[in-house]
C-alpha cells in the first residue's frame, strides 16, 4: 500500500497517481495533462524510439514556444528524469524535422514544429550544500535564468498535497529548514534555442527574446 494513509495499491498505483498530476495540474492552473503511457520506473528499458516518436507527436501538437525538461543528472539522480532530459533535448529538434515521423503529418495532419527554447531546470549545487540536500547541483556559474516566484510558493505546496502516494517524500521536502525560502526562485539553463539571440545576461523570463506573432 502506499501513502499515510494508504491510498493506493501496487495494482492501481498508475491510475491513482494520474489523477494525483491531473489535481496539481489544476491547482496550478494546467489545462490539460498529456499522458505518454509509458510504465513508471521503466523509461530506461523502454525502446527509444517509441519514446521519441511519442514526444515528437506531443510537441508537434501542442506546439510550444518553450519547453522545460530536467537537466542531464536528472537532478534527482532518478534513470526516468536522466532519460527524460536526453530524450527531451533530442526531441527539441527532431519536432522540426520533416523526415521524422512523417505519419504524424498523413495521419494526424500534424506538422513538423520548432519550439524556441528548451530549458533544464536545475539547483545552484552551492545551495544544495548549504542545506545538506544530497541532488545533483550545478555551478552557480552556468545558470542563465532565475525566475522569482515568491508568489507562487504556497500554491506550489498545494499542488504538492495533491500527490497523496508520495506524502512522505513531500513531508521531507516540506520539513527542511528555510523551504518556502529556498523555493522562491528556481533556477534553469538555457539548453538550446531556435531563432532567438542567446542572452547577454541573466534572464528573469522564460520567454524573455521570444515574440510570437498573432
Amino acid at each position: 500500500m502506499l501513502g499515510d494513509p494508504p491510498v493506493a495499491t501496487r495494482e492501481n498505483v498508475g491510475e491513482v497517481r494520474a489523477a494525483e498530476l491531473e489535481c496539481a495540474a489544476r491547482t496550478l492552473g494546467i489545462k490539460e495533462v498529456f499522458f505518454m503511457g509509458f510504465i513508471d520506473g521503466k523509461l530506461v528499458d523502454t525502446p527509444l524510439q517509441s519514446i521519441l516518436e511519442r514526444t515528437v507527436y506531443a510537441i508537434r501538437k501542442y506546439r510550444p514556444h518553450v519547453i522545460i525538461s530536467f537537466g542531464p543528472t536528472g537532478v534527482s539522480g532518478h534513470p526516468d528524469h536522466v532519460k527524460i532530459s536526453e530524450i527531451s533535448t533530442l526531441c527539441f529538434r527532431k519536432s522540426a524535422e520533416a523526415d521524422f515521423c512523417p505519419q504524424h503529418r498523413e495521419n494526424g495532419k500534424l506538422r513538423p514544429w520548432q519550439a524556441m527554447k528548451l530549458y533544464h531546470f536545475e539547483i545552484p549545487e552551492k545551495f544544495l550544500k548549504m542545506r545538506n540536500i544530497e541532488l545533483r547541483g550545478v555551478p552557480l556559474e552556468d545558470i542563465t535564468t532565475v525566475i522569482d516566484t515568491a508568489a507562487y510558493v504556497e500554491k506550489k505546496i498545494e499542488a504538492f498535497s495533491c500527490h497523496r502516494t508520495q506524502i512522505k517524500d513531500i513531508n521531507r521536502i516540506l520539513s527542511r529548514p528555510n523551504y518556502r525560502e529556498f523555493t522562491k526562485k528556481e533556477y534553469y539553463i538555457l539548453a538550446d534555442a531556435a531563432e532567438v539571440k542567446p542572452p547577454e545576461s541573466l534572464e528573469t523570463d522564460l520567454f524573455q527574446g521570444i515574440t510570437i506573432e498573432e
